[in-house]
């Protein structure tokens, strides 16, 4: 594993107007939003960090988590920031700055995401006073090497990273580690590889002012093509991400629906027990949930709502889940039954499975098959 010794700290002077930005990129339930809002609790409070998520589809899933830690949050949703909305994150980064002049932006990309065209167009943005500060990729060591295969995006955020941040390493034998960075330094030796906390924890020291050597253009010339090609393909092919995964979402209301109060909590929690993690990658929304309900990471003495329904955060990926009660009043969604968005591989084939699930007719759910070449 690469030594934490070759982690080199910010070379650039940046003026008091810049904002430095930091950017996380990971295949599909890496872990980064854990990561981000464990990481915000370990700084100063008078360090004015404000988040920048791209969501895959369009349930906010991940901002609501980081909204009931109380951060400061700008979405922008269906749609991929390193193609589809290139122009909208530099006026989101733009407006974010000039209503919260915050010390240091992060923004979080979907799963879906090519590091290498956000870094270059937040280069871009230099005059405008913002400095890329690095780009941080997060490995799921669980799933990588099972996704390493057949994920292009996944390969490309592996290589084009700045540090790499191997998350859920705990939850493997130590041999199983051994051939997952193995796996990873066949795509990048030379980047600096580093073990999550096991709640998500990350030393802010590590990981703010890298000053990304991405763009050290004297010390290595290919990068400007390499970038250039990268930046191409991604504005060829506007759905690139599409060519990868599945995308079901489903929407429920009350009022549409025979079943009024919500999904009873113990058939739901069997449901999300049942989905295949080979082909099931994530499951994000809000489900309005009846009955007692336990998060798969916490002790049942910690169980909650025992008679009435409640709305929840449901985050599933690769066969872990966690259900967080949605006490942001301001984002509660009153008329809500469900709004999830699940992505994986061969969803076609689960579709009647995941309706079950989720208590939802085909007229409630929207599709979109991945595009694979034959």
């Amino acid at each position: 594993m690469s030594s934490i010794a070759n982690l080199h700290k910010s070379r650039s002077v940046i003026d008091a107007d810049t904002t430095p930005v930091t950017v996380f990129t990971g295949f599909l339930g890496a872990g980064k939003t854990t990561i981000i809002i464990d990481l915000l609790k370990r700084v100063s409070p008078k360090y004015n960090i404000v988040l920048l998520k791209n969501e895959f589809g369009d349930a906010e899933t991940d901002s609501a988590l980081a909204r009931e830690s109380h951060i400061k949050v700008t979405e922008m949703t269906n749609g991929c920031l390193c193609c589809v909305l290139v122009g909208q994150m530099k006026r989101a980064l733009e407006e974010m700055k000039a209503k919260y002049r915050p010390d240091r932006i992060i923004i979080e990309t979907s799963g879906s995401a090519f590091p290498a065209p956000i870094a270059w167009q937040i280069r871009e943005m230099e005059s405008s006073g913002f400095h890329l500060d690095a780009i941080l990729t997060v490995i799921d060591c669980i799933n990588f090497c099972g996704y390493e295969d057949t994920s292009y995006t996944a390969r490309m955020q592996a290589q084009y990273t700045d540090l790499i941040l191997l998350n859920k390493w705990s939850h493997i034998t130590e041999r199983q580690l051994d051939i997952v960075v193995d796996h990873i330094n066949e795509l990048n030796t030379d980047t600096p590889k580093i073990k999550v906390g096991p709640d998500g924890s990350v030393d802010p020291e590590m990981i703010f002012g890298l000053d990304t050597t991405l763009f050290a253009l004297s010390e290595r010339p290919s990068v400007v093509a390499d970038l250039a090609s990268t930046v191409g393909s991604a504005g060829r092919n506007l759905s690139h991400h599409a060519n990868e995964v599945d995308l079901v979402e489903i929407r429920r209301n009350q009022g549409t629906s025979l079943i009024e109060e919500g999904i009873c909590s113990t058939d739901f929690i069997a449901f999300l027990v049942s989905l295949p993690a080979e082909d099931v990658y994530r499951v994000k929304g809000i489900v309005r949930l009846v009955g007692s309900v336990t998060d798969s990471e916490t002790p049942p003495a910690n169980s909650s709502r025992t008679d009435k329904s409640a709305l929840y955060i449901v985050n599933h990926a690769f066969g872990r889940y966690t259900l967080t009660c949605l006490t942001d009043h301001a984002h509660q969604a009153p008329d809500v039954l469900v709004c999830v968005t699940i992505l994986g591989s061969g969803l076609r084939t689960y579709l009647p499975h995941l309706l079950k699930g989720f208590m939802a007719s085909e007229i409630e759910a929207t599709v979109q098959w991945a595009q694979r070449p034959e």
